[in-house]
């Protein structure tokens, strides 16, 4: 019977790891959407700064930029916001996981479901990340127009 019991959690174990790994992977993702939203704060912050101490011709440039950033900071917010909803998830599966090895039955569709909501929550934050990469490029466009022509924008 004790070697029955060292199976099953063996089993559950490996059950379990696939979650855990998906919340490693996920908090780097984490790490690195809170790094660009951390940058785009800090430079809407300089721009604020230039904006206050510039003279009026430039002023329509850094107007473009600083609504661009704006944007992608609340880009940027609702992704992490999302793969902070991917760890919870993948949190409450581990968990559920933990009840079916103990032996509570008919919880199979609360971990798929948990999983579903996981992988959603996951692909909307890479969703709005990549729109806050588009959006970057677009601000980078507006900083370099003065100095290149439009067809030499890759």
């Amino acid at each position: 019977m004790e070697s029955l019991n060292i199976e099953s959690l063996s089993k559950l174990m490996q059950f379990s790891i696939s979650p855990a790994v998906l919340i490693s992977a996920v908090g780097l993702l984490l790490l690195t959407v809170t790094n660009r939203l951390g940058r785009a704060i800090d430079r809407s912050r300089n721009i604020v700064k230039d904006l206050d101490l510039s003279e009026q011709t430039v002023r329509g440039d850094a107007v473009a930029q600083l609504r661009i950033l704006v944007r992608r900071a609340s880009l940027l917010r609702l992704s992490v916001s999302f793969l902070v909803m991917s760890i919870f998830f993948s949190c409450l599966m581990i968990l559920f996981l933990f009840l079916k090895g103990s032996g509570r039955t008919g919880i199979d569709d609360i971990v798929i479901g948990t999983f579903a909501l996981n992988l959603a929550s996951l692909l909307g934050a890479m969703g709005f990340l990549l729109a806050d990469i588009f959006l970057s490029l677009n601000a980078l466009k507006i900083e370099v127009a003065r100095h290149l022509r439009p067809n030499e924008w890759a």
